[in-house]
């Protein structure tokens, strides 16, 4: 065999440490990404820890959001664009009685607007709408709510009492609403 010129061995040199550092460097690529996206995931497992933890305390502030939120894109065909407007803030009470009365108060403080915006129905078919609407909307907001704390794994023992407490304690309310929107019908004068 001939002995390799100077040359050829230095490009032959080369071609062997390129291969190598390239494969280092892909190596410590595919190091970092993977550090990077094990960091990525355990603060993904720490951030989700601290939602259900915090999930499980305030079931309810969820709820009654949610709720809400189901609540005001039902009444807004009607209604228009963010008619009804939230009341949410972190300060409430948030037992299933407060929590049930403010859905209740604040769904049922459309009715006046939704009357003028139906005058062509009558009363208790405009009651009957109204109420048709605002249940479906809170039925469907409870459902969502519901859906988060599944996902969340806290929808159990004292936050699926207090859930269904204050889903039971909103249907009084929208019961005694009803009550009340016919005791005035039945007290207006009939006109001839």
């Amino acid at each position: 065999m001939a002995p390799i010129p100077p040359k050829a061995a230095e490009a032959s040199s080369k071609q062997e440490t390129a291969p190598k550092s390239e494969l280092d460097k892909a190596t410590a690529d595919r190091a970092a990404k993977e550090t990077a996206k094990n960091a990525q995931n355990a603060a993904i497992l720490a951030a989700n820890e601290q939602v259900s933890l915090k999930a499980n305390s305030e079931s309810l502030r969820l709820l009654y959001k949610t709720a809400l939120e189901a609540i005001n894109k039902e009444l807004e065909p009607v209604l228009g664009e963010n008619a009804a407007q939230k009341t949410y803030d972190s300060g409430i009470d948030v037992s299933p009685e407060a929590t049930a009365e403010r859905i209740v108060s604040f769904a049922t403080k459309f009715f006046g607007r939704y009357e003028k915006m139906t005058p062509d129905m009558d009363e208790q078919e405009r009651l009957d709408s109204f109420l048709n609407i605002i249940g479906g909307a809170i039925d469907q907001g409870f459902s969502e709510a519901k859906d988060i704390l599944k996902g969340l794994n806290v929808y159990e023992g004292e936050v699926e009492r207090n859930v269904d407490a204050t889903y039971d304690y909103v249907l009084k309310g929208l019961a005694q609403f009803r009550e009340r929107m016919e005791e005035l019908m039945q007290k207006k004068p009939t006109e001839q």
